[in-house]
């Protein structure tokens, strides 16, 4: 019987250690904005804090979580929003400090900001003490660490003097994007979460690859996110996606013991970014940021109107931007310079309908600029006779409009990677495109053609081309290369079957706007 007792004792201590050690990676998970991240009901709230306690505790996470106290006052909910940090201590997780109110260190004196960390530490420091346990983690919002060097070092002067450490980041998986959405879009609930986890992994991804080409390995990480709806929903499914990825639940304490979080950080702007950027950015940039993915169908997308005048021509060249504005942010930081897509609409279509695809690219990571070739004094195209000849004139005058818009755009906004742009025609627009690709090559990262029928396409086999095809049209003689001869000159021609011509705009089914979407934003990652 003492033997059995003591093999089944055995066994259970090898299998803790295997589960443990057989882990190749580690992972300390937390949370901000608590008590919650938007003004839920205190009924909601408490939701939220219970769901995200319950995963913690049956995954094994030693999560921490940081706090803004001004969210607990302001109504007669006081002490049920106390109760709401003491479930977190109570159940063994650590609370940390992230100001009274959440303003950005940039946003304030120094003084006011010193304010907000005093304020905001009164009531979850006490918990902590009474639960017998240190308080000593500050998480900064926005991670704004100060807009300059002497900000920054003279505000970390003053966290030391308060007793804090800060308490860093590497992963970022834009959980608050989503929790946007969910709360505009509630009944895209299960869409939205989705399109939430399969961010996470690309995420994940990303941040894992960016730490071995910094470190040659892949570090301790740590992971933001924040006490909302949508990580209440998902945080079982987001705690499988970390151990989907090899790794191991640890504290933050333990997370900063990797030797990684004592590199050297020159970085300073009014904009937070992941400690591996900062790490990266001080020893000279080994990655490529462009990469970082964005979530698809980012709410956070501006646009604007530009009409430019080529007085050379006498011509106006009216264009609409998109841009996410956490990309433009990126760039106006030094972070990196964003690339350009050009759109070029089709004939009686206009530079407005291809809003599925821009924002698409948008949300992606593109400076998206669609251009309006056609005006209303412009005669009408020609539908008889050689197409190709009575047409050209009007391809060459949308070649210059193309060439002249990225003049100017390089000229009003260097936050621009202008050297080479990608180019997106749809019908005529795609004639346009293939003819700008032939008169400079050396302007063009690759192309798209939305189902263009007459402009021979470029055979350099430099620049990679992908068309869509409509089912209810066929190119001219001599426009698509022999298939044989594809892979060699890096074109890509994939027939829509259940889309017309016409379909390839805002104007087309939902279902056919996603297959685009999904084709070209593959095609411009690989």
């Amino acid at each position: 019987m003492k033997f059995k007792i003591a093999l089944l004792i055995a066994q259970a201590l090898f299998l803790f250690c295997y589960q443990i050690f057989s882990y190749a990676n580690e992972i300390a998970i937390t949370f901000d904005d608590l008590p919650a991240s938007i003004e839920e009901s205190i009924e909601e709230q408490a939701q939220i804090n219970q769901r995200i306690v319950n995963a913690l505790i049956k995954y094994r996470v030693p999560a921490i979580g940081f706090v803004n106290e001004g969210k607990l006052y302001g109504t007669n909910e006081t002490q049920e929003k106390i109760n709401l940090l003491k479930l977190w201590v109570d159940n063994g997780f650590n609370l940390g400090n992230h100001t009274y109110s959440h303003p950005s260190l940039s946003s304030l004196t120094p003084k006011k900001f010193k304010a907000e960390v005093i304020n905001g530490s009164k009531i979850s420091k006490q918990l902590m003490q009474s639960a017998g346990r240190q308080y000593h983690y500050f998480r900064h919002p926005y991670l704004d660490t100060g807009k300059t060097l002497e900000i920054r070092s003279k505000f970390e002067s003053f966290l030391k003097n308060e007793g804090y450490l800060v308490a860093p980041v590497t992963i970022d998986t834009d959980d608050w994007k989503f929790n946007q959405q969910l709360h505009e879009f509630p009944q895209n609930k299960n869409k939205i979460i989705q399109s939430y986890l399969k961010h996470t992994r690309a995420k994940f991804a990303f941040y894992e690859s960016a730490s071995k080409q910094i470190f040659g390995r892949n570090i301790n990480q740590i992971w933001l996110l924040h006490a909302n709806l949508i990580n209440s929903l998902a945080i079982e499914s987001l705690l499988t996606i970390a151990e989907e990825y090899d790794y191991h639940f640890i504290s933050l304490d333990d997370a900063l013991q990797d030797k990684a979080y004592l590199s050297a950080d020159a970085y300073y702007a009014p904009f937070g970014v992941s400690w591996l950027y900062r790490w990266d950015f001080t020893r000279g940039k080994v990655v490529d940021w462009s990469k970082d993915p964005e979530p698809d169908n980012n709410p956070f997308i501006t646009t604007n109107t530009i009409k430019f005048y080529d007085k050379d021509r006498k011509r106006l060249i009216p264009v609409k931007i998109y841009v996410s504005n956490e990309s433009q942010g990126k760039a106006n930081a030094g972070i990196l310079k964003l690339p350009v897509a050009i759109i070029n609409h089709g004939y009686t279509v206009r530079n407005t309908e291809y809003s599925f695809l821009a924002n698409a690219l948008a949300a992606n990571g593109y400076f998206v600029v669609s251009i309006q070739h056609d005006l209303k004094s412009d005669p009408p195209l020609a539908q008889t006779g050689n197409l190709f000849e009575r047409r050209k004139p009007l391809w060459e005058r949308g070649s210059s409009n193309i060439l002249y818009v990225i003049k100017e755009l390089n000229r009003i906004n260097p936050s621009l990677n202008l050297s080479k742009v990608t180019l997106i025609g749809h019908s005529n627009g795609g004639d346009i495109a293939m003819l700008f690709a032939s008169n400079y090559p050396q302007l063009v990262e690759k192309i798209i053609s939305l189902d263009s029928l007459r402009m021979p396409f470029p055979r350099t086999g430099l620049t990679p081309i992908l068309s869509l095809r409509g089912n209810d049209t066929k190119a001219d003689e001599g426009v698509l290369p022999p298939k044989k001869s594809l892979k060699q000159l890096a074109i890509t021609i994939i027939p829509l079957l259940e889309a017309k011509h016409i379909d390839l705009c805002d104007r087309g089914s939902e279902v056919t706007q996603q297959q685009i979407n999904d084709l070209i934003i593959k095609f411009l990652r690989d």
